[in-house]
């Protein structure tokens, strides 16, 4: 057969559904076998999308996310979405083109050395040289993408050896044994929790990759523990549950690391290094750290870890709430939560647009709906005023942080999840970065609501120039028509240019079965204020 027709049948043995990309010329024979399997292949406006299509696809799923690419450009268009998914941990396979064995020696149209420029940003990394290898190197890309701290893999296809006649199958798939700590220290982790005086439970997005929600749950309400997540990490308790002291992280919210500040022990379950930094809740170092992960806490002066668990989260979890006991109220937190709580039910009456979508969202949203947050100031908001009713259903980035990541991310969640409501929040920053992807949506007959706050700014970086006492300057752009821009896709349109607008417009387009376009006006932006230059 074919060396690219064996691809595709590894690619099927691994169960993939789908792959997110734009042909080329070097990858012209891959898309033909795609052509005739059972895998659907989704063309996408740009490379980027497909990435972050993929991307969003592994963190619904478990499963790595595939997307696709020729040489060169379309290579290092993948890249930010592949480094994307690499920091938030999220499973993914990136597969590109590359130019004839006998040309990469040298200078040739469009060869560059993508081995080396993904080398940074996947866990693995490899040429498929030679048509042989083929089970064995995407076996291994699929065992690593999904073993231990999830990531990304990079697989480099030579035009020649994709023409190449092999003779080969898939490797099958071994089961692997899920791993708990052993006794000794499982036992030692409850001495820790049952003698701390104000422990609390940090939930990460390695729960939400574990899907631990349950044995969370369990765990907070027999020992009695209060818990705070992480962006990427909501939804683990209900908003009205009394041991929910909510989102933790960021910097622009003080009163919120409240309940990190006064923790004598931090339990860590599925904590990422890259969604906070711990230096702004563990400045002085007096917090110890019980780590409960998939792998090995990294090294940090302001993460004491007193005791590693690693392995299987939801095993880990289960064996150890079967050794604690309830411990007492945890006053000190109650204080905490009533305060928080105060805070966030008088969102309402603040009669702010910003405090109010997200309020009504929390609201009126179904519980299984998916909401996914591009990168900007609204990501604040979502992260501390969006209340989901479910883990796992919240998509934040919040690792390598890229704008332009929520409407390819919305096109996956659709073919995931076709049964569940889909809303991205983003600013007209982000949106337009990858709006083209409308097209994608559209022409796969997807329906979900995009929420566009548009200000005309780069508003989270006026934020951080207003906080550093700097003028604000360089942030400002010009939008479309944001109406006729929507017709032109066949979209649907809504306009909210107050707080009473919101719910009614969301309404309408939850109950639509459309693919809709809301454009939320945020009046009277401050001016720029550019600073003069020194005199000489």
């Amino acid at each position: 057969m074919k060396a690219s027709d064996l691809v595709v049948q590894c690619l099927e043995a691994e169960g993939v559904e789908y792959v997110f990309g734009i042909p080329g010329e070097e990858s012209i024979d891959l898309i033909d076998s795609l052509s005739r399997s059972s895998i659907q292949f989704v063309v996408t406006r740009h490379e980027q999308g497909a990435a972050f299509m993929a991307d969003v696809y592994g963190r619904l799923t478990g499963k790595p996310g595939v997307c696709l690419a020729t040489l060169g450009p379309g290579a290092t268009n993948l890249i930010t979405g592949v480094a994307n998914a690499h920091l938030d941990r999220s499973p993914l396979i990136a597969i590109t083109g590359q130019t004839d064995r006998s040309r990469l020696h040298k200078e040739s149209h469009q060869n560059i050395d993508t081995i080396q420029l993904y080398k940074g940003i996947t866990k693995y990394n490899q040429q498929i040289a030679s048509a042989h290898t083929i089970p064995e190197i995407i076996r291994k890309a699929f065992d690593l993408a999904t073993t231990d701290s999830f990531g990304a893999v990079h697989l480099q296809l030579p035009v020649d050896v994709a023409r190449d006649t092999v003779v080969g199958s898939p490797l099958p798939i071994g089961r692997k044994a899920k791993v708990c700590p052993d006794e000794s220290s499982l036992h030692t982790a409850a001495q820790l929790i049952m003698e701390a005086k104000r422990p609390i439970i940090l939930v990460g997005n390695g729960a939400v990759r574990s899907r631990a929600g349950k044995e969370i749950r369990q765990l907070v309400e027999k020992a009695n523990l209060p818990l705070v997540n992480t962006f990427m990490a909501k939804g683990f308790l209900p908003f009205d549950h009394p041991l929910n002291l909510f989102t933790v992280g960021g910097s622009f919210d003080p009163d919120g690391l409240l309940p990190l500040h006064e923790a004598d022990l931090v339990i860590a379950i599925g904590f990422d290094f890259v969604e906070f930094d711990s230096k702004f809740w563990n400045e002085d170092k007096s917090r110890k750290v019980l780590s409960i992960n998939t792998t090995y806490a990294e090294t940090d002066a302001h993460f004491p870890v007193e005791l590693d668990l690693v392995g299987d989260l939801r095993e880990t979890i289960k064996a150890l709430s079967n050794l604690l006991n309830r411990r007492p109220e945890p006053v000190d937190y109650e204080k905490i939560r009533v305060r928080r709580m105060k805070k966030l039910r008088a969102i309402p009456s603040e009669q702010e647009l910003p405090h109010t979508v997200m309020w009504t969202l929390s609201q009126k949203l179904p519980k299984e709906s998916i909401v996914i947050s591009d990168v900007g100031l609204h990501k604040i908001w979502v992260s501390f005023w969006y209340q989901p009713k479910l883990p796992g259903q919240t998509i934040i980035f919040n690792g390598l942080a890229s704008m332009g990541a929520s409407l390819p991310g919305a096109l996956a969640s659709c073919l995931v999840k076709p049964n569940c409501p889909v809303v991205i929040i983003t600013g007209d920053g982000g949106f337009l970065m990858n709006a083209q992807e409308l097209e994608t949506a559209k022409r796969l007959g997807l329906s979900f609501t995009i929420i566009i706050f548009n200000d005309q700014r780069y508003s989270l970086i006026e934020k951080h120039q207003c906080n550093a006492n700097l003028a604000v300057t360089q942030i400002s752009f010009t939008n479309p028509d944001f109406n006729l821009f929507a017709q032109s896709f066949g979209v649907a349109y809504r306009r909210v240019t107050n707080t009473e607008e919101f719910p009614q417009a969301l309404t309408e387009a939850l109950d639509s079965g459309e693919l809709n376009l809301m454009e939320i006006v945020i009046r009277n932006p401050k001016k720029e204020i550019k600073r003069k230059k020194p005199k000489n």
